[in-house]
């Protein structure tokens, strides 16, 4: 049912009571008013302080305030509605007191049920007909129906400008974090998210999130956001990390290393670094998430990919212009070689082949190459260099 849908209802069942019930409704007012408080402090949990201060004022006057608009629509339903914004104010006021709508709703239902027993006995002494108080009742539930309907849309609208503020605050700082900004900034925007910064966290990021939702449901604790289609999570490691990587499993995110809050920032660029190598298959991502404390040796051999590029096309350069057969045959053999030591019956068990096959294509790789792999220096380059090229060891 729509709004109006719903105020022109309410109307249709005021408008079939006699319009002189409201003269003997209304001199009553006063005292309904107090009861419907009392049994609301009574029977409503979160309403049992004292109505004192602002939060008194605001749920007495919206009491009184609905059972006079009653009243007056009794006297004149076709009067307009005054009431709506400071109900729906209502429903505003609970999330800002971070009370559940539950509670509200139960004050309504008090308030309704002791307003139609109250009404109900005043229009029986006032010489009402018995016929009229069925109608009576249903007008003031059908009133009342309305009234919770208004708070809720109240209270959903401030949800979804509280949960809206509250983003916008996770993506300052989130981005904060990605652009690399010191501590001062970084501590500014978590008390501006009402944030915490845990002792120890990591930083997670999963390329091609479609919104932050995967790594904010895992924990309330964690904040998320995505910068440039990519979610970045910071989760506090006490308690949530591991739950957080076993709600990733099977997924492209990778976990950047466990730091204190001040080094939040090195845990997303290792994080970061890692996703871009996995993103062009120089690391595996195997059933994910990818842990950079796994990779440690990756993010060194690929963390200036340049410099890593030379080093490899330096030292495997002259395989490059040998035929594409005897080129992987050759990187085969130093594979092999680097993960023997050299030892030839190994060797040669590993590919499959005759030890004497195994060193004849030793001493061709050794004439091919332009460094020696006995050589302690030119073994660690051929190693680093393998890696980069994406050859690994058995």
């Amino acid at each position: 049912m729509s709004a109006v849908e719903g105020t022109e209802d309410v109307r249709e069942r005021i408008a079939s009571l006699p319009s002189e019930l409201g003269a003997v409704l209304r001199p009553v007012l006063p005292s309904v008013a107090d009861e419907i408080l009392v049994a609301i402090r009574a029977e409503v949990p979160e309403y049992r302080r004292p109505f004192q201060g602002e939060f008194g004022r605001i749920v007495r006057r919206g009491v009184e305030f609905s059972l006079g608009e009653f009243v007056a629509f009794v006297e004149d339903p076709d009067r307009a509605s005054q009431n709506d914004q400071m109900i729906e104010e209502l429903g505003r006021g609970e999330v800002r007191a971070g009370r559940t709508l539950d509670a509200l709703q139960s004050a309504y239902r008090t308030g309704a049920r002791v307003a139609w027993r109250r009404f109900a006995d005043v229009a029986r002494e006032g010489g009402a007909d018995t016929a009229v108080l069925v109608p009576l009742g249903e007008a003031i539930f059908a009133y009342i129906h309305r009234l919770a309907g208004l708070s809720v849309t109240g209270w959903a609208h401030e949800q979804s400008l509280r949960a809206g503020a509250t983003q916008r605050a996770r993506d300052t700082l989130v981005r904060l974090v990605v652009a690399d900004r010191g501590t001062a900034d970084l501590d500014a925007a978590a008390a501006e998210l009402q944030w915490s910064p845990p002792t120890r966290l990591a930083v997670v990021v999963a390329p091609g999130a479609e919104g932050p939702g995967d790594l904010l449901r895992i924990d309330p604790r964690v904040v998320a956001a995505v910068v440039d289609g990519v979610a970045v999570g910071l989760v506090p490691a006490r308690g949530v990390l591991p739950r957080a990587t076993a709600a990733l499993a099977g997924t492209a995110a990778v976990v950047g290393p466990v730091v204190a809050w001040e080094d939040v920032t090195r845990s997303h660029r290792r994080a970061s670094t890692l996703a871009g190598l996995v993103a062009t298959g120089r690391v595996a991502a195997g059933e994910g998430p990818v842990l950079a404390a796994d990779h440690l040796t990756d993010l060194v051999v690929h963390g200036d990919g340049e410099a890593a590029d030379d080093l490899a096309d330096g030292v495997l350069g002259p395989l490059d212009a040998e035929p594409d057969g005897r080129r992987q045959r050759h990187l085969e053999t130093l594979r092999a070689w680097l993960d023997h030591r050299g030892h030839g019956p190994r060797m040669a068990e590993t590919l499959h082949l005759h030890p004497q096959t195994v060193r004849y294509r030793m001493a061709r790789l050794r004439e091919t190459l332009e460094v020696d792999p006995e050589d302690a220096d030119a073994r660690f380059a051929l190693e680093l260099a393998l890696r980069r090229r994406g050859v690994r060891g058995g």
